[in-house]
């Protein structure tokens, strides 16, 4: 019995040994062992496809899905709502951080209608042409407006101006919040 545990044992050993130091031809591909495991095949967003209801290969996410890190708006309908409930976690922070990421956003989102220093649709190329001119954001109703009203606006949008909550980033819109206030002052 004992001699048999030995052997067990030592063979075991050898096998081990055996495996371990197989390295394999490099310059061989791996074997597949299950059909486009290694490689997908990946789908083109524009792609003809003539298994889809519709042939484009893009498909519409599963009803109630939420992406990852994705928390929704709770005030969608009401800017009232929101002026009441929203506080500005970042309110009166205007350092240098806070302003630069805030006016990256302004400027990539806003300016084309609101103008560089948020003068309004009057003095701005597109918005001198459009027959409702977007608002100053250096006007009395603006400077009036609690931090959460803009940021409801910047969200949801209001007249003309669409949403912008898949162009600005959750996290940074209070950032533009507060470099909207700064130039305000």
């Amino acid at each position: 019995m004992k001699n048999f545990k030995v052997m067990q044992f030592s063979l075991l050993l050898v096998m081990s040994v055996i495996l371990i130091s197989c390295d394999g031809d490099k310059s061989q591909p791996n074997q597949e062992l299950i059909q486009d495991m290694m490689v997908a095949p990946s789908v083109k967003a524009q792609k003809y496809d003539e298994t889809s209801p519709n042939n484009i290969s893009s498909r519409v996410p599963p009803e109630n899905t939420v992406p990852v890190g994705f928390s929704p708006y709770k005030y969608p309908a009401s800017i009232d709502e929101a002026a009441k409930n929203l506080k500005n976690p970042i309110a009166q922070s205007f350092s240098e951080d806070v302003l630069i990421v805030g006016q990256r956003y302004f400027e990539t989102n806003c300016t084309l209608c609101h103008g560089v220093k948020g003068e309004g649709g009057e003095k701005t190329s597109i918005g001198a042409m459009m027959a409702l001119k977007p608002p100053s954001l250096l006007s009395e109703k603006v400077r009036n407006w609690n931090d959460a009203q803009i940021y409801h606006v910047i969200t949801m949008g209001q007249g003309l101006m669409g949403p912008y909550s898949s162009h600005i980033p959750q996290k940074f819109r209070w950032q533009v919040v507060n470099y909207i206030r700064h130039l305000q002052k």
